[in-house]
């Protein structure tokens, strides 16, 4: 299981804007922090200012293509702790997200839409896997031409935003921390400048904040949605499949 983009990407799509640009424009806004202390920029030319603003904007877009890279990085990892992908293990014999006979309706839908049959491969973990992942790549391309807007979609991006913020709170914790010595210097050399200060101990503060979430909060909620998102994914698809719609064996993304 992965968060799923668009088949085309959109500056304004929803997803774009919760998955990744929200977490772009959170992560490297610790930036601000010098460019306010030393005057480059104020609330009012960012709000005002058309250039301005673009340029904002265009920062955040690129650097949320960093961010889904990271995010993307990290994944591996993240199912290694959970103890698997959260899109195969809700459908194994061991979990109870599902009862036995949801289960089995589902590897039925498989079966009947795309002639693969897991509960042949069941004795055999690992071509279970191997099946059950392919399965899955085509349950989302299922999703996306049959169920667009069903719940599925905003825990997609739900996940998508909370994987992507996790992978790269440490990068934000580095700015802040940049931001706060940036700031904190000029207020050392002149106490005078006490803007430069402030922002200093706002900078150090937002390092201790985003530490403390990446590591005691956002894990436990990544693994909630993601679990959350698998779950909606497999039941929309089975739902779809009940109405009639017929599958396509196309490329993943």
């Amino acid at each position: 299981m992965r968060e799923e983009a668009p088949n085309r990407m959109s500056f304004f799509d929803a997803y774009e804007i919760r998955a990744r640009l929200m977490p772009a424009a959170l992560i490297a806004s610790p930036v601000l922090l010098p460019l306010f202390a030393f005057g480059l920029v104020s609330a009012s030319t960012l709000m005002s200012t058309a250039l301005a603003s673009a340029l904002v904007l265009l920062v955040i877009y690129l650097f949320s293509h960093v961010v889904a890279f990271l995010g993307r990085r990290s994944e591996p990892a993240l199912w290694k702790s959970w103890g698997g992908s959260p899109s195969l293990t809700v459908l194994s014999d061991t979990d109870k997200t599902f009862p036995g006979a949801t289960k089995k309706a589902i590897q039925k839908a498989v079966l009947d839409i795309y002639s693969i049959d897991l509960e042949a491969v069941a004795g055999d973990p690992a071509k279970w896997r191997e099946q059950a992942t392919e399965a899955f790549r085509l349950v989302r391309q299922y999703l996306r031409q049959h169920d667009p807007k069903g719940v599925w979609t905003s825990q997609n991006a739900e996940y998508g935003f909370i994987r992507n913020t996790l992978a790269c709170a440490w990068l934000c914790a580095v700015l802040a921390g940049l931001a706060a010595i940036s700031c904190g210097v000029p207020w050392w050399l002149d106490h005078k400048k006490t803007l430069h200060g402030g922002l200093a101990i706002v900078g150090m503060v937002v390092v201790v904040v985003v530490l403390a979430v990446r590591y005691a909060v956002l894990p436990k909620v990544a693994k909630s949605i993601a679990f959350r998102y698998a779950e909606s994914a497999w039941l929309c698809f089975l739902n779809a499949s009940k109405a009639g719609g017929k599958g396509s064996k196309g490329g993943g993304d």
